[in-house]
């Protein structure tokens, strides 16, 4: 064993005896910790809490990407545009220290932090506490205002859209009857032309025929039940029928001239629905009325550095410890190395 042969010991026990050394290992890493601090100072975080709840009533095709939009639509909203102006805006009214800053400025100091419904982190971090502290406060209160308005549109949207739904039905239900008694007028004005008036009784098809046809266009009303009342008897003449047929062609006229314009006030009626709801819908951002969220009171707005000093002064310290452990293992090898020369 040569003399620069390593025991661990003996090193210890010669180290012990050396902590001053060892001392001025971790003063000088707290120095340049705090040095480091001092330089390049971090920035302050302040937070708020917003508590999300969505209504698990709806019951879409798939539920949890329906809930999973809608948790991605709200943190669109929060981040938009829309909603850092008015902070901005706010901010710069307060302070013109904010003068400086733009809306992608504002957008790289805020953050949210969330997995699903229920509590949600509104961060932002600033040069100062104050500016922190305000900027999380009135970012908050910018965000419940336009959600509130946009979930006041959703709402509006979803009733919009059920009226939508029910003059929709209004108008198919009109044009389904359009239809009906276009095609039974063209029936009996067919059956007229090509029937030969004559004094022979129909026969039992054709008649059926004919009064099915002129009782579905008869309905409840004085003038279709009037009607019924004149049908022909089974054994009546072929051309006793066509003064029948040409009141029974007069009534789905006039029947006609009522569908159309109310055809016509329903179309415009849901046009401008649609209209509503087209607005209304882009008013809300994409979110629905299953959706609400409230301010948590017992969030702490205060702001806190991020590193503070004395955390890269502790730091430092550990990191000049560290330091000194290494040049206590590299020592006899680079002891060994000498001696080898």
């Amino acid at each position: 064993m040569t003399a620069y042969d390593w025991n661990l010991r003996a090193n210890i026990l010669e180290s012990a005896h050396r902590w001053p050394v060892i001392m001025l290992f971790v003063l000088v890493g707290s120095l340049l910790g705090g040095l480091f601090a001092y330089l390049l100072p971090t920035p302050y975080r302040a937070e708020a809490g917003l508590q999300v709840t969505y209504n698990a009533d709806v019951h879409p095709r798939n539920p949890d990407d329906f809930k999973n939009w809608q948790m991605e639509q709200l943190d669109v909203l929060i981040h938009s545009d829309e909603v850092l102006h008015e902070v901005l805006t706010r901010l710069q009214a307060q302070d013109t220290a904010w003068n400086t800053y733009t809306i992608d400025d504002l957008r790289l100091m805020v953050h949210t932090y969330w997995r699903n419904a229920g509590e949600w982190r509104l961060v932002a971090e600033a040069p100062t506490s104050g500016q922190a502290e305000a900027l999380v406060t009135i970012w908050e209160q910018v965000v419940l205002e336009q959600l509130s308005q946009a979930l006041a549109q959703a709402s509006s949207a979803f009733d919009l859209s059920t009226r939508m739904d029910a003059v929709s039905d209004q108008l198919a239900e009109l044009k389904a009857d359009s239809a009906r008694l276009g095609q039974i007028q063209r029936a009996l004005e067919s059956w007229k032309g090509s029937t030969v008036a004559n004094s022979q009784p129909l026969s039992e098809l054709d008649r059926w025929q004919i009064t099915s046809r002129v009782a579905q266009i008869a309905g409840w009303d004085a003038a279709g039940l009037a009607l019924l009342d004149e049908t022909p008897p089974p054994d009546a003449a072929s051309a006793d029928y066509l003064p029948w047929i040409d009141k029974a062609l007069a009534l789905i006229a006039t029947q006609l001239d009522v569908i159309g314009p109310q055809t016509s006030q329903l179309q415009a009626e849901y046009d401008q629905i649609y209209a509503e709801h087209a607005v209304a819908l882009n008013t809300s951002g994409g979110l629905t009325s299953y959706l609400s969220a409230g301010s948590l009171d017992h969030a702490d707005r205060l702001a806190q550095q991020i590193r503070p000093v004395s955390q890269m002064v502790f730091i430092g310290g550990l990191l000049g410890l560290l330091a000194w452990v290494l040049y206590f293992i590299a020592r006899p090898m680079l002891r060994r190395r000498q001696a080898s020369i």
